[in-house]
Order: C-alpha cells, then sequence, then structure tokens
C-alpha cells in the first residue's frame, strides 16, 4: 500500500514560494554582509548582484528538488 501525502498540490506550491523568498532574503544578507564591502568600485555592484541571485536560484533549486518532495507533487509525479 503506498503511503498518502497529507498535503495537496497547492501546499506544495505556497512551501516552495515561501522558501525560495525566505533564501533570497538570506542570500541578499549575506550578499550585502559578505560581499558588498570588499568591492571598491560600485558600478560592477549590479552585476554582482544579479549573478548572486541567479546563484542562490540554481542552489535553492537543486536541494528542494533533491531534498524534498515538493517538484514532484507539483508534476504529478506522486
Amino acid at each position: 500500500m503506498k503511503p498518502k501525502s497529507n498535503y495537496t498540490r497547492v501546499m506544495a506550491g505556497f512551501y516552495i514560494f515561501l522558501c525560495l523568498i525566505a533564501s533570497l532574503i538570506l542570500g541578499e544578507i549575506i550578499y550585502f554582509v559578505a560581499i558588498v564591502p570588499l568591492i571598491s568600485n560600485h558600478i560592477w555592484l549590479p552585476f554582482i548582484n544579479i549573478i548572486w541571485i541567479y546563484i542562490v536560484a540554481v542552489i535553492y533549486y537543486k536541494l528542494t528538488r533533491r531534498y524534498t518532495k515538493w517538484w514532484k507533487k507539483l508534476e504529478n509525479k506522486q
């Protein structure tokens, strides 16, 4: 007998969205505390910020894809 999950597709989407926002906030805190003081030329800050947000989003996607079942729930594979 296959165990039933106790959450719906809407809850899985909400969890994905909520954790994405939390990880982006945490990533930006790390960015402003650790990276911004190291850069003397402020012209490069927007470009580095875009790259940093992309890196945080990719890491978030890979970790949630691997360690949670939220994406499978949204794709109806479960």
